[in-house]
């Protein structure tokens, strides 16, 4: 079997969960060709996926010196350091010296995509504007979903509602071949519809899209979720356990209520779709000022949304419960400046 058969093994093996099984392969090759940038890559690889990131680091920068014209290696390192946030500035200086790489198609998409989400991040919004004006024109060149998304949202970013409205458009008009891609991908794209609408005040356009928003997020059921109801409401009642006694007494009568989604009226009122939670009635301090107690108050938890939001368990606890004592602060009559100075923004 070539060098090159072997290769693509190791490749099929990572791409099918066995990374030890390509890492096994890999170190064979290296043996062979300890300096092949190729190799060096695949090994970056299997490390990356298993959670060894210095170690893929360290492969990614050899793979780079190994072949100085190569993007690949150079994206993949600025990727690896872009998700330590002290490590920003060196992230943009690899995703700088990949997109002065890049050759191919993808490779270019991929170092600009990097590059102007780095400088957003860095606070570098002109810089950030300059990167993305070297795209090709919304719908002139095939881009993957998944990154047309991330584009159109980088062009919010900026401060250019109207050219992420564009890519937005293109997405929902288009959103791909497959059947399940409306009711993901488009519903995606009419979210961000709804955005751009909302950045250029145009409040028909923006519940024009959320509704169509809603209705494909409620097209999807909650398959296989990381919390049931039941246990949902558990971790919003232990988070509520956090609060001070006093705090515990006035909100006791307040429910909390778990649903899927917004209602629809909310929507079609101009509430954004994907709101986490819900703090709907009278402020515990307005209640008070006016004699009695609150009525009509209830805090809604949405659990499409925040199942949505979490990669795994203990982020969707993390969410709910951040949610949950969001929206008891809004009870109290704190403000969104003043949750966020505590951190439940």
């Amino acid at each position: 079997m070539s060098f090159e058969t072997h290769l693509e093994k190791a490749w099929l093996k990572l791409e099918e969960g066995d990374a030890a099984g390509a890492q096994r392969l890999g170190r064979t090759l290296a043996g062979e060709a300890p300096d092949s940038a190729e190799v060096l890559l695949l090994l970056a690889a299997c490390d990356r996926e298993s959670g060894n990131f210095v170690e893929a680091l360290a492969l990614l920068e050899r793979a780079a010196q190994a072949d100085p014209a190569w993007a690949t290696p150079v994206l993949w390192a600025g990727e690896l350091l872009a998700s330590d946030p002290r490590r920003l500035s060196e992230a943009l200086e690899r995703a700088t010296m990949a997109l002065d790489r890049a050759e191919e198609a993808d490779e270019l998409l991929d170092a600009i995509t990097l590059k102007a989400g780095l400088e957003v991040d860095l606070g570098k919004i002109a810089a950030a504007r300059k990167t993305l004006a070297d795209l090709p024109p919304a719908g002139k060149a095939p881009i993957p979903a998944a990154l047309a998304l991330e584009l159109a949202h980088l062009f919010l970013a900026v401060d250019d509602p109207a050219e992420a409205g564009r890519r937005f458009q293109k997405l929902a008009d288009a959103p791909g071949d497959d059947p399940q891609d409306e009711a993901t991908i488009g519903a995606d794209a009419w979210y961000g519809l709804g955005l751009a609408a909302e950045a250029q005040d145009d409040e028909e356009g923006k519940r024009r899209a959320w509704l169509r928003t809603l209705e494909l997020d409620g097209s999807v059921p909650l398959e296989d979720p990381l919390l049931d109801e039941a246990e949902t409401a558990q971790v919003a009642e232990a988070a509520l356990g956090e609060l001070p006694e006093r705090a515990q007494a006035l909100i006791r009568n307040v429910p909390i209520v778990v649903v899927d989604l917004p209602a629809r009226p909310d929507v079609e009122r101009g509430l954004d779709p994907r709101l986490l939670g819900l703090f709907e009635g009278t402020p515990y301090p307005e209640a008070s000022n006016m004699g009695g107690s609150p009525h009509l108050t209830q805090i809604l938890l949405f659990r499409k949304n925040l199942e949505r939001v979490a990669h795994d368990v203990e982020e969707l606890r993390a969410e709910v419960r951040t949610t949950l004592l969001h929206e008891t602060g809004h009870f109290f009559g704190m403000s969104e400046d003043d949750l966020a100075e505590v951190g439940l923004d």
